[in-house]
């Protein structure tokens, strides 16, 4: 029960802080209230994590440590980690990578386990992860330059338009599906791989969490992203969904658990740049960003060290 609760509490920390990777820029373009977009997110969300949640909640249960050290006490371990630190970053607005939250935290229990880590499967990971944000941002960059070019003309003009407030909504929904799919993963891979609920059963209980997490919380985050990266109309907001989600759903055909933070971020930077140059985009946020990404795997990989052996010294387990 315990690690039931936790992995609802990690999908509530992850719909909190992630939401924003979807709705975001409908936020941004002001399409419609903050809470009305978190309630499609979460509804997008939960979707794709039943239909595609399974693909990445494998490789990360199973593709870093040997899945038999996967006990229920190592996946308790690798909550508890991964949901302080996300909860600490949705509070200060920060959108951090739930994947690196989870994936740090289980490299770190396979150490203090003297486990056989997955070396090269962790090179892929981090390959994909570096990937992920640039390939958002040259996709985002051309499709948003290939609409500067239909307005040009005014009948193009006029018809991206009056499309772009349908378009940005399927377009986020798209997101959403996509980051259900890929990030329920990150809350629930630890418990299917401990063999205590089935993987679809994992994936129902972590995209619960998340959609309960993206409705309740999700405005901190997601207000964050949409107006203080850079100023987001409807069709800049169209090209960074289309941008983001064919990311992150590529990712998910190869079951590679990416960051929909990386994509949504780097989408975003490629449309301030198509649209108004490099000077729209605030420099100082992307940095902050940046440095939280690079610091959460080491981070929750040593807070998983410790809460191991605080586990282990003062409850007796391991």
């Amino acid at each position: 029960m315990l690690l039931i609760l936790l992995a609802i509490m990690y999908g509530f920390a992850i719909g909190a802080n992630d939401a924003a990777n979807s709705f975001g820029d409908w936020i941004g373009a002001r399409i419609g209230k903050v809470r009305t977009g978190l309630i499609l997110c979460s509804i997008f969300a939960l979707i794709g994590a039943l239909l595609e949640g399974w693909k990445v909640s494998k490789t990360i249960g199973g593709g870093i440590i040997p899945q038999e050290y996967v006990t229920v006490e190592v996946a308790v371990a690798a909550l508890i980690t991964a949901i302080i630190w996300v909860m600490i970053a949705s509070l200060a607005g920060l959108p951090i990578s739930s994947t690196h939250s989870i994936i740090g935290a289980v490299t770190g229990l396979g150490i203090a386990l003297a486990a056989p880590v997955n070396l090269v499967g962790l090179k892929r990971i981090v390959i994909c992860w570096l990937t992920t944000p640039t390939g958002a941002f040259v996709i985002s960059f051309t499709i948003y330059s290939v609409f500067k070019l239909i307005m040009r003309t005014p009948r193009g003009k006029a018809v991206l338009f009056r499309l772009s407030r349908i378009l940005i909504t399927l377009t986020s929904g798209y997101v959403a599906y996509t980051w259900g799919a890929n990030d329920v993963g990150n809350a629930v891979a630890v418990v299917s791989a401990s063999g205590l609920l089935t993987s679809f059963q994992s994936c129902l209980v972590g995209g619960l969490g998340m959609a309960a997490g993206a409705i309740l919380l999700g405005h901190m985050v997601a207000t964050n992203v949409g107006f203080n990266i850079t100023n987001i109309t409807p069709l800049m907001g169209i090209a960074a969904d289309l941008a983001t989600a064919f990311t992150i759903h590529f990712f998910t055909k190869l079951r590679m658990p990416v960051s929909t933070s990386h994509a949504i971020v780097g989408a975003i930077m490629g449309v301030g740049v198509a649209s108004r140059g490099f000077g729209s985009v605030n420099l100082r946020l992307i940095r902050d960003i940046v440095l939280t990404w690079v610091i959460t795997p080491v981070l929750t990989g040593a807070l998983a060290f410790a809460v191991f052996n605080v586990m282990k010294i003062f409850f007796g387990v391991f």
